[in-house]
């Protein structure tokens, strides 16, 4: 199950002017240069974006007393000697720090001057649970490129389904945001293509203003976040991010930001070549939520599933399951599906190395309408709210019923019992 499910490792938990240059082909094998400098125009093109909007990053500091942490946690072993020198003094790379624990993130100016956009996870463990509010042992601040002094920050909103988080700067701190700091602009994510320049700005491992770059890898890259299942169709890029970049813009040529960096495919804790970030149509459609205030999240079945037309036709026919719907995996204790009497898959079968889970329900219609996948089902779902009934149409073993549950919001506890239960 765990080789067809991909695991993936959370992080952290990683100019205007457009030079006609860079669309003319260069003139035989002559680079194109920009008119001062002497670099390449896509080079200076670079140097645009980041002088332009590099100041409207931030780093993000999360200090919740009372606990032991190893700031580097997510570096394999081997390479930590070399991150020494950033480190502060009484950092020990075996026992790390006591009694403070200090996570850093990344995030940028959206919007109003004072007003942050970044991952929710990234300042999670700082706010009650289930609450856009700091715990009373916990601070977040934010530090802007080239400054040393932290900025005190308020958690405005937070939507935990989409792992997304505003901060905004004290109102008595205002006039202490540097002057070069300006809000970057939000791309149309929908008319981004495969091929373009990507540039990530963030703070890996807690090195302030790193500046990365790639290209668009892929489009809709359909996986469930790591904070709350939910699948999110993300923009793939080869940008190296790694810890700390998450909550870091993902620009374009253009300086506006594609997307938002969410998650590493890191198999051994680092980045390898493969990054996904938030789509920034899905920024657009949650900040005026997000800017009302409070902690949002989406009633929820409360299981985790796999699509059917994800299966080999070999496996539908050896398991006689039908060609539409989706087979419940894992099912969240307490949860709407638990208290329905809904089951998970109950083994596995491989095929050509792949396990595929088995002996699950299956849910074929809701409401009356065909659930065709999993993106299907959770626009149903997502369509109702905290204490809407829905009737299900479930196959099991060949045998059809019906059976109604109630949407809730998930608690923190059960959330983390569904994504440690995720296969």
């Amino acid at each position: 199950m765990k080789s067809r499910i991909l695991a993936l490792a959370a992080l952290l938990f990683a100019g205007t002017v457009v030079y006609a240059a860079l669309a003319a082909a260069p003139v035989a094998d002559q680079p194109a240069y920009a008119q001062s400098g002497g670099r390449l125009a896509y080079e200076q093109n670079t140097i645009d974006v980041v002088n332009k909007y590099g100041p409207s990053v931030v780093a993000i500091n999360v200090t919740v007393k009372g606990k032991r942490v190893n700031p580097m946690e997510n570096v394999p072993p081997q390479f930590r000697q070399f991150f020494k020198q950033f480190m502060p003094p009484g950092y020990n790379s075996q026992q790390g720090f006591q009694p403070v624990e200090r996570a850093a993130g990344s995030g940028f100016v959206v919007d109003n001057q004072d007003e942050i956009i970044t991952n929710y996870h990234v300042v999670a463990d700082a706010l009650e649970s289930d609450k856009a509010k700091l715990a009373s042992n916990a601070k977040v601040t934010v530090r802007f490129a080239g400054e040393k002094k932290e900025l005190p920050v308020k958690v405005v909103g937070v939507d935990q389904s989409y792992d997304l988080a505003l901060l905004r700067v004290a109102s008595k701190d205002k006039d202490k945001i540097p002057k070069d700091v300006k809000p970057i602009p939000l791309a149309d994510s929908n008319k981004v293509q495969v091929g373009e320049k990507a540039i990530a700005i963030g703070n890996p491992f807690g090195l302030q203003s790193t500046v990365t770059q790639g290209i668009v890898s892929a489009l809709n890259r359909r996986q469930e976040a790591m904070v709350s299942g939910v699948p999110i169709s993300y923009i793939q890029t080869d940008a190296a991010i790694n810890p700390g970049n998450s909550g870091g813009p993902l620009l374009n040529s253009r300086g506006q930001v594609i997307g938002i960096n969410d998650e590493i495919l890191a198999p051994h804790g680092t980045f390898i070549g493969v990054g996904f970030a938030i789509p920034s149509n899905l920024i657009r459609e949650h900040l005026s939520e997000l800017q009302k205030g409070g902690f949002i999240k989406k009633a929820q079945i409360g299981i985790s599933v796999i699509s059917l037309n994800d299966y080999p036709d070999s496996v539908r026919q050896t398991l006689n399951l039908p060609d539409h719907g989706v087979m419940i995996v894992q099912v969240a204790p307490g949860g709407p599906a638990a208290k329905a009497n809904l089951k998970g898959a109950q083994f596995t079968v491989t095929v050509n190395g792949q396990q595929w889970p088995a002996g699950g329900d299956i849910i074929l219609k809701v409401n009356g309408k065909a659930v065709k996948d999993a993106s299907s089902l959770q626009s149903y779902v997502f369509s109702h709210k905290a204490g809407d009934h829905m009737k299900l149409e479930i196959q099991h073993k060949g045998h059809k019923r019906n059976v109604t549950v109630t949407l809730a919001v998930l608690n923190k506890k059960q959330d983390r019992q569904l994504m440690q239960q995720r296969p």
